[in-house]
This record gives structure tokens, sequence and C-alpha cells, in this order.
């Protein structure tokens, strides 16, 4: 018997589970399938990040997430008892200033109860052994744990299963591979150490790195690269030898948990769409694990992926949107990889010179402020940017500032993630980002100095009118509430929402549903909402002002 479907996911980690969660609440419950145990608790990937909480916060995870993680605030780095430099994680600009430490298995735990909730059953112990792809979809063979074989067509064919994917390698599409001759080994002990337990700790030495990050319930994640090939399973031994050789920790360790080791590769797929199938997280990019950006990367794949494959399955917006998803997301891939790939290289460097390098640069780090911001923002992936993708637009003059926004900046450009202010709402105050929860687009109308409530009334009708079918239209009024306006209205009463998206004159932003800005211009011109929602359609013509 052939069974059809219009997405399936092969693979059921955080890059999977929230495609699967991003798909099901735009109504495309999608088949998700697993060669694993349900039961499987992998603790390898440890660090969630600020976008990434964020993401999480979208789907109503975040405080539970923390709730089970330790949150970080500093990432200090030592050589021996020396401190060369403190980095705060918490200078990012983001609602979650933070790094949060939480084991793979509860973060997939806690996406796997959300999917759930929607809707979606993982068929686990179940793999794919083969696929044709043609201009309709593609057909795939499955096997069962028992044997039982299937035949399964699907309108699309999301690749989530690790850097040795099967989809990948099915769609023939090649990858820019290296090996970067770095052996690791990691694994989660207790040890009585004297240290803060909210930050990472890093460690150099001569013969190499040792990184100590702090785990719920007492236990520490130990992460240190191997002079050779690492002990394919690292015990008590392999960690207590490198903590005494690298460390001035007392080596005395017990209770280990978990291990690994790897040897560092990296790769790059070619393009991350092949007609109907679509390749996301470690199968379209894999690296080295210094930084913690591959599981993070590769949730934001699937944010970026999610409302996009929605729209074409639901009929939206036609197939040419997907294309954007490459356009987008590989130039992201592709800096991840070069920047862990020197940051790996960097700090596993054992030459004097090397080393000399490495803590002179430490000791500047400590000391430039700007430089602090800047390294936080990028370590918590707030840099990440789509200026150049063809779905966004602008028209934008710079006009004049206004005594109420001497504040003001520049405001955030199309292609960049939203900001996130307080605004007064009827029920009380109330964040920006929470007012954007949803599946769908979000058009927000700064009203700058406009206060007549005719004026209003009809700006919000017609706003309505453009997003009818794609989203929520918000009214963001400056000072206090406008009389007899609530639904729908907010107040900036601090003008700090205005001075963030840089207005000075009545404009509109459109948000796009992975909180990114889709389009922004300086005039109530509300035709321009219809033109940004037409070029999804078509995405890959000349970028003009709507």
């Amino acid at each position: 018997m052939t069974v059809r479907s219009d997405v399936l996911i092969v693979g059921a980690g955080p890059t999977g589970l929230v495609l699967a969660i991003e798909l099901a609440r735009r109504g495309v419950l999608p088949r998700v399938i697993d060669a694993g145990d349900a039961d499987h608790r992998e603790s390898r990937a440890v660090s969630i990040v600020a976008r990434t909480l964020e993401v999480l916060d979208d789907l109503g995870l975040a405080e539970d997430a923390i709730e089970h993680g330790m949150p970080l605030q500093a990432l200090n780095f030592y050589q021996g008892t020396t401190t060369l430099a403190e980095m705060d994680v918490t200078a990012v600009d983001s609602a979650f200033p933070l790094d949060l430490c939480i084991p793979q298995w509860q973060t997939v735990r806690l996406l796997r109860e959300r999917a759930e909730q929607l809707g979606v059953s993982i068929e686990w112990r179940t793999r794919l052994l083969a696929q044709k792809a043609d201009e309709h979809g593609v057909t795939v063979e499955l096997q069962y744990a028992d044997g039982r074989r299937e035949r399964c067509e699907t309108r699309w064919l999301a690749g989530a299963d690790g850097a040795h994917s099967t989809v990948r390698e099915g769609a023939g599409i090649g990858r820019q591979r290296a090996d970067l001759r770095r052996g690791f080994i990691l694994g989660d002990v207790a040890a009585d150490w004297p240290l803060t337990r909210d930050r990472f700790h890093v460690y150099f030495a001569r013969a190499g790195l040792l990184a100590v990050f702090p785990m719920v319930q007492g236990y520490w994640r130990i992460l240190a690269n191997t002079a050779g090939s690492p002990p394919a399973t690292p015990g008590l031994d392999d960690f207590s030898a490198l903590v005494g050789d690298r460390t001035p920790l007392d080596s005395r360790l017990h209770d280990l948990q978990w291990s690994s080791s790897f040897v560092a590769r990296e790769s790059l797929a070619e393009r991350l769409r092949a007609g109907h199938v679509l390749l996301v997280g470690d199968a379209a990019h894999n690296h080295s694990p210094v930084g913690g950006q591959g599981m993070n990367t590769g949730m934001q794949d699937a944010y970026n992926l999610g409302w996009k494959l929605a729209l074409v399955v639901n009929g939206d917006a036609a197939e040419t949107l997907l294309d954007s998803y490459h356009a987008e997301r590989w130039p992201v891939a592709k800096a991840v990889v070069d920047a862990t790939s020197t940051t790996t290289k960097v700090v596993t460097g054992s030459t004097l010179v090397a080393r000399r390098a490495r803590r002179h640069a430490l000791r500047l780090l400590g000391r430039l402020n700007p430089v602090q911001q800047r390294l936080s923002n990028a370590f918590g992936e707030h840099l990440v940017n789509y200026r150049d993708s063809p779905l966004v637009f602008q028209r934008w003059t710079e006009s004049p500032a206004k005594a109420w926004n001497d504040l003001a900046g520049a405001g955030p450009q199309p292609g960049e993630v939203m900001r996130d202010v307080y605004l007064e709402g009827r029920d009380g105050p109330m964040a920006l980002r929470h007012l954007l929860r949803g599946p769908g687009h979000h058009l927000l109308l700064f009203a700058a100095g406009t206060t007549d409530p005719a004026t209003l009334e009809a700006w919000r009708s017609a706003a309505r009118t453009a997003m009818a079918g794609h989203g929520e239209a918000h009214l963001i009024t400056r000072g206090h509430l406008p009389h007899g306006l609530s639904d729908g209205v907010a107040a900036d009463r601090r003008s700090r929402a205005h001075n963030r998206y840089g207005v000075r004159r009545p404009s509109i932003y459109i948000i796009r549903p992975d909180k990114y800005v889709g389009y922004r211009g300086d005039s109530v011109e509300l035709a321009a909402v219809n033109d940004y929602f037409r070029a999804l359609s078509a995405p890959h013509v000349e970028r003009t002002a709507p």
C-alpha cells in the first residue's frame, strides 16, 4: 500500500521537531520518522543561545527550558590560575540575555511534548531506505523495526537526519568537506570544584584546551581536545588526566553520566533545496562543537523554513518561495562553518606563537566593552540577518528627528530581527514579542505624533483589511491609549518603541513569522503591504521597493 503525505520529516532531533511544530501550528500535519529509539537520551549539545531562546519563546517553551537548565551570564578564560578575560554574554540585545546550559535530551523532550500537543506523532525505529524524486514530489521506501517495508509518496521531503544524512545522499546534493584533524572528548561528570556556576570556564594549557560548563543537579560538562585520536568511549580516567594536566582544578572526578568522542570535521551542502527535497540542520552543515552553534543554527533553519513551507503546502504561495530558504540560510550556515573552523584552530593551537597571540587577544577582549558587546550579540546569534534576501523591502527616508525621539536610532532594517520593547495594552504592560506570537505575519503601524481618534481608527481599519488572510495588525500610539480605541491598539507611553524602531513620523513595519523585518516604510502607505505579500509568490525578482 502506498501512503501519501504532504511533508515527510526524516529525523526527530531538535531541528526536525522545530520544523514539525512550525508546520503543525499552521495546519500542516507532517509525518515524522526517526531511526532511533524514543527513550534515547543524548546530551551532546548543551548550549541554547539568546536567539534560539526567542524561538522557543514563540513556541511557548522558553520558560520551561530555563527552568530545566542552567542560565549562564559569562565566559571566563584562564591560563593556569590566571584569569585572561571575562566575556559578558548578557550584553546581547535580547529579551533573553543569557546562554542556557541544558542537555539535548531535555530540549528534545520539551519539543516533543509541544509537537504532540499539536497532533504530531513520531514513528521511532523507522528508517528511510530509498527515495526517488520527480516534479510532483518524492517516493520513498521506509523500513520499520520489525523489518516491514512501506512505500510512501510525499510532496516534500525534509532531511533533518544529521551529518550522515540519507536524505542528502539520496538527493545527490554534494557538499564541501574538510577534516580539522582535531580530536575531542566530552562528558558529564560530578566534581567538587570552587567554580562559579553562572558561567562557562575555559582553560588554556600548552597541551591543549579544556572547557567546563555547569549542568543541572551539580554536574559539569567537560570538553577537551586530545593530542591524538580520542578514545572511542572516554572514561573517568581520561577526563581526570586532562583536568589534572591542563587546569588547577581537583582531578578527582566521579559519577560519569555520559561521554562521547569525535574528530572535528566540517561540511556544507552545496544547496539546501533540490526540487522537493529540503535539508535542515546537520544534514546541511556540520562543524566543530567549539562555540556551541550547531544545534542553534539547525533549529533556526527550521524556524526559517517552517512558515514558508506551510504557505506553499496550503496553496498560499508558489513553490518558488522555498528558494528563499537557501538564499537566506545558506550564507548563515557558511558563515558559521567558517567562523567555527577558525575558532577551533585558534583555541587548540599549541605553538608558542599561537599561545602568545591567543593570550594577547583575550586580554584585549577583557578591556574593550564595545568588542564584548559585539561578541555577545554574535555569540547569541543576534547578528544573523537576511538583509540581502530577495524577500525583504523598504521605502524609508531619514526624516528630521522630533523632540520626543532624540534618542531614536536607525531602527531594524528589512532582514534584521525585530526588537523587543514593552507597551501598554488594555490589560496592562505587555512585551512586543508576545504581541507578535502566532503563526502569521504582523503589521506594526506606528502613529508617531498623530493623536486624532478618527484618523487612528481609519488607519487601524485599513491595516486590518490589508492584513486579512495574512496575519494581524497592531496600531502603536504614543502616550496613553486613545479613548474609545483598545482592540488591536497598544500605547508606547515613553516613546521607547518609536525610538527602538527609528520612527520619526507615521510608519509601518511588517514582521515575518520568524520575527525578522520583512518590510518597513516611513509612511502609512498600505498598498505596500499588498505588494509585499505578492512578492512572496515570486521572491526572485530584482529587489526594488514596493
